[in-house]
């Protein structure tokens, strides 16, 4: 560690990945105070902002939900690019999961349709240069992300409110949790992972009984 008056003395552990990666070393160099700022990621929050009528950097709720957008949008781009496929299990499900996630953060948004079709566009247009897979896929990638986030839109409205239901149910009965009935019925009927009720009932100060999901999800197998 190099102390301001030009000392340097031993890391208490050293050895330790400092996590600066492109993105961190390029906020550093535009001296921004986030990479979500730089040449790198601001064009994809300028389109996320442009489409639900909000800025960056007025309110840490809306900034939080731009960035997982903005992750997750370029995350689905490069994904699909390198040949992974919406699945139920391995990469494949990662994927789904994170274009999930992302829908459900626009819809915190204010967007009420499927949208990450353009953010994609965006990914392509600034990456292609240097990630010509990407424009050899460009096609693919927009018509996996259109079908896949209709498909979870369709029903992302009607699993919100049934979480807010359980919720709701939960808090009344003095219960701090989602049953993993409850959990399955999400997962297995709308499409929500556990991750991404977890999440929701979180911010109501709620955990899931993720024993209990498992023993659903087992039956499920066995059936």
């Amino acid at each position: 560690n190099q102390e301001t008056n030009g000392q340097r003395s031993p890391l208490p552990k050293p050895n330790i990945d400092t996590g600066m990666g492109l993105e961190r070393t390029l906020a550093a160099i535009q001296n921004k105070p986030s990479p979500y700022e730089t040449d790198l990621l601001l064009p994809l929050v300028k389109r996320i902002c442009n489409l639900v009528g909000k800025e960056y950097g007025q309110d840490e709720k809306v900034d939080r939900a731009i960035r997982i957008v903005t992750e997750h949008g370029r995350g689905i781009a490069f994904l699909i690019a390198d040949g992974v496929m919406p699945s139920n299990e391995g990469r494949g499900y990662i994927l789904r999961r994170i274009v999930r996630r992302a829908s459900l953060f626009g819809r915190r948004l204010g967007l009420s349709r499927p949208f990450l079709e353009e953010i994609t566009e965006v990914v392509i247009e600034k990456m292609k240069y240097v990630y010509p897979a990407l424009i050899v896929n460009q096609t693919l990638i927009k018509e996996i992300v259109r079908t896949e986030e209709s498909k979870f839109d369709a029903t992302l409205g009607t699993g919100l409110t049934l979480v807010e239901n359980f919720a709701n149910t939960a808090i009344k009965g003095k219960r701090n949790y989602l049953s993993g009935e409850e959990v399955f019925r999400l997962h297995d009927t709308y499409g929500f992972p556990e991750e991404l009720t977890a999440e929701i009932a979180g911010e109501r100060g709620l955990s899931l009984d993720l024993a209990g999901f498992e023993a659903e999800m087992e039956k499920q197998r066995e059936r």
